[in-house]
């Protein structure tokens, strides 16, 4: 590895995370402009957003990396994140919507449960596949139907919220045109404006996230890397950068509602389009490391799923159950490890 390949790789890394950041602000303007709740914000304009890169390599691994990444290492980011900041953010807990929560990981419970079945089925059954794996886009269709059929923002909060943003959280390009001079006539930021700082993020995002994701790939074919744990492991890792990024910014800054919601509802994107790409065009043949990875996502998700049902009335999700549930990527690794080197 040369010093322009570091530079390069160092140059992806910093562009992801101020994409990012500009990101996560020029999405939370555009759910305020679309006066749509700070769940659906995270669980659909985020979600969707930066689950993009990761859907650009369409190999097996790496649809089942993305929801096992999301379940169990970013989760885990979110809740060392949560518990080292606790004192500046004055709780212990995630404060979270969460009948919005419970339904995103119901969706992802169900979608990802089928979708691990349809990989173990027997040779003779293996006709289903044609026929269950036409089920997750419809299902994901449904659930945006769900997220955006909940009631609105009132005229009254989006004004209430604007003003506090304009003192403490101005949209970051109107913050650049000031630096050079250039002020706004309107006093909040037009939606066209607001538009364009979340496509360039959104751009700076893919591009740092496609380089990165090459980059990793193409120094795991150099080492002579598991190819599957290339695609299992590697290949998310770096794609799922921007969601763990822009999870851990509102995470320190205490929008809970958002940070949580852009993982939960990545996780419902991932396994609805992603799979469907899987179970219709590839064997969908999970492997030894692919199934147990499958797994655990999915016991995260229940532990997860569960502490919600247990604190709804509280709003609150502790960060045990995100670090417990978080660990399993540690356990899988040292699987991985044991099985590789035994």
């Amino acid at each position: 590895m040369t010093g322009w390949d570091i530079a390069l790789i160092v140059g992806a890394f910093v562009l992801i995370l101020v994409g990012a950041e500009v990101f996560t602000n020029g999405v939370e303007w555009l759910g305020l402009k679309l006066r749509i709740s700070e769940g659906a914000t995270g669980s659909i304009l985020a979600a969707i957003g930066t689950a993009t890169p990761e859907t650009l390599i369409p190999v097996v691994g790496a649809i089942l990396g993305a929801p096992f990444m999301l379940g169990t290492l970013v989760m885990l980011l979110i809740g060392v994140t949560a518990f080292v900041l606790r004192k500046k953010r004055k709780r212990n807990t995630l404060h979270v919507d969460a009948a919005h929560a419970v339904r995103d990981l119901s969706f992802f419970l169900v979608l990802y449960a089928i979708a691990l079945g349809l990989a173990l089925l027997p040779t003779d059954l293996h006709f289903l596949k044609g026929y269950l794996g036409w089920v997750f886009l419809p299902a994901y269709f449904l659930y945006l139907f769900l997220v955006l059929r909940t009631p609105r923002r009132s005229a009254e909060d989006i004004e209430e919220e604007m003003e506090e943003r304009e003192a403490f959280d101005q949209l970051t390009f109107v913050a650049l045109l000031g630096r050079v001079g250039v002020t706004l006539r309107d006093a909040t930021p037009p939606l066209w404006l607001v538009l364009i700082q979340t496509i360039v993020a959104f751009a700076m995002i893919v591009f740092g996230a496609r380089f990165f994701a090459d980059f990793v790939e193409d120094f795991s074919h150099a080492m002579h890397f598991n190819t599957l744990l290339v695609a299992l492991i590697l290949a998310p890792l770096a794609t799922e950068l921007p969601e763990a990024a822009n999870s851990l910014i509102w995470t320190r800054d205490s929008k809970d509602v958002i940070a949580l919601g852009n993982v939960t509802g990545a996780m419902v994107f991932q396994s609805t389009f992603p799979v469907t790409i899987g179970v219709l065009l590839t064997p969908w043949q999970l492997g030894q490391f692919g199934t147990v990875a499958a797994v655990f996502a999915l016991i995260s998700g229940l532990l997860i799923y569960v502490q919600l049902r247990v604190r709804a009335r509280e709003n609150a999700l502790p960060l045990s159950s995100l670090m417990v549930g978080g660990s399993l990527y540690v356990v899988f690794i040292g699987y991985v490890l044991w099985s590789v080197l035994a």
